[in-house]
């Protein structure tokens, strides 16, 4: 992880335009996961902002990997300035420094969002368990990019309502953990969606903390515990779910 500071210089006082051009920027390079969105610092005068940022790489802002909505949004936003954005190293960021991977020795995906970066992509390597950059992935298709959005937000909700909540917590557990809810089925959906356009198995990860994961799958009642020292505890390459122990086992 890295840290940079983005320099905008604008032509004149910052307007209301300006202003929504220049957000919209920042959300497409965090769309994009060229940077971290949570982890953001801006600063700045009437005419120039300073925004600090986190990226997974030292080269996640090179334009080669810019998708088509950062390159609109920053053609949008350039007549308002008076140079070029300036890109300043600040050094590295340890904070997330095991959570991401390139993806490139993948043999297969996982659908997991992580707990403290919700805001990042839900697609980690099977490798290793990192969290891989949009950017790092073959482009989504529109159609499969709001499957995965509607899940990912929906899943997030439950997800904030189990750790932040002791009113909703059982029964947003509940949903988390349980393969037949609504939400995990959305998720084993949105996993076949992902199969076709990445050409890799997509697997789903089902979260449980209390009580024991099922002794078989959830789904098919095949036998899913793994070997000690295996990237996940319990794993079905029939259904293409994976899960770890809870606290109790």
């Amino acid at each position: 992880m890295y840290v940079y500071d983005l320099r905008f210089q604008f032509k004149k006082e910052i307007t209301d335009d300006a202003d929504y051009l220049f957000y919209g920027y920042l959300c497409s390079l965090s769309g994009n996961n060229q940077i971290i969105f949570e982890t953001m610092n801006i600063s700045g005068t009437d005419r120039n902002r300073i925004v600090r940022v986190t990226v997974p790489y030292v080269d996640s802002l090179d334009e080669e990997n810019n998708d088509k909505r950062v390159n609109d949004s920053l053609e949008k936003l350039l007549p308002y300035l008076s140079e070029p954005i300036a890109i300043e190293p600040v050094g590295e960021d340890s904070t997330y420094k095991d959570d991401f991977a390139t993806g490139k020795e993948a043999e297969s995906y996982v659908l997991c969002i992580h707990p403290n970066l919700r805001d990042f992509s839900p697609i980690r390597c099977g490798h290793c368990r990192g969290n891989i950059p949009y950017y790092l992935l073959p482009p989504l298709s529109k159609e499969t990019i709001k499957e995965l959005t509607s899940w990912e937000t929906s899943y997030a909700a439950y997800d904030r309502l189990f750790y932040a909540t002791g009113i909703g917590e059982i029964s947003a557990h509940k949903m988390l953990s349980n393969m037949s809810s609504r939400l995990n089925q959305k998720g084993l959906s949105v996993c076949r969606l992902l199969e076709k356009e990445l050409g890799k198995p997509v697997y789903y990860y089902l979260y449980r903390f209390y009580g024991k994961q099922p002794a078989k799958c959830p789904l098919c009642g095949g036998e899913w515990k793994l070997q000690e020292h295996s990237l996940f505890d319990y794993k079905c390459d029939k259904c293409r779910i994976v899960a770890d122990c809870t606290v109790n086992e």
